[in-house]
């Protein structure tokens, strides 16, 4: 037997397990009445043919099954962005949804500009990256500022109504070279 065939081979059965695993069988008790007999003839064979390759979705940690349109993060958190001046204290230059402190608004809320800081449970990779940029810009606008302070609120929404938690997270600091 050549490499090649058992190679084959692995990926024909790979494709198979993934096709079941994959079937988008909905749980019985959210099936439609007429879904409801198909349901409980599929899935007790699906479970049966998954269950010897049970150990390669729990101990490898993959799967085929994935939400098209998952739903938010319940991790919700508002960018504040401020400036200390050279007697130490700091005023906010920008904090999203505040209209009291909205400078570069339009750019740092743009759609692209804004997947560069937006976290969700955790920063994204060009996050630091982002902070040079946000600070250089920043501090060669304000020469009264020293210091450029990023960071996340986490903030609560409940019926619509964004409320700031006081805890802030993903702080970064840059101060003049």
């Amino acid at each position: 037997m050549r490499w090649r065939d058992v190679r084959a081979g692995l990926i024909a059965v790979a494709i198979v397990l993934a096709l079941v695993d994959g079937l988008p069988i909905p749980p019985l008790g959210e099936a439609d009445p007429w879904q409801r007999p198909i349901v409980e003839a599929v899935q007790p064979l699906q479970r049966g043919f998954l269950r010897p390759f049970a150990w390669i979705t729990r101990d490898l940690r993959f799967t085929q099954r994935w939400a098209l349109f998952q739903s938010a993060s319940p991790s919700r958190f508002r960018m504040a962005v401020d400036g200390r001046d050279h007697a130490g204290a700091w005023r906010a230059l920008y904090r999203a949804g505040d209209p009291s402190a909205s400078e570069d608004a339009e750019l740092l809320e743009y759609r692209r500009i804004r997947g560069a800081w937006n976290p969700t449970v955790r920063t994204m990779g060009q996050y630091p990256a982002f902070v040079d940029w946000l600070a250089a810009r920043l501090l060669a606008t304000h020469p009264d500022l020293v210091a450029i302070r990023v960071r996340m609120e986490r903030v609560a929404l409940s019926g619509g109504t964004l409320t700031g938690t006081g805890t802030y997270l993903f702080e970064l600091h840059r101060g003049r070279p």
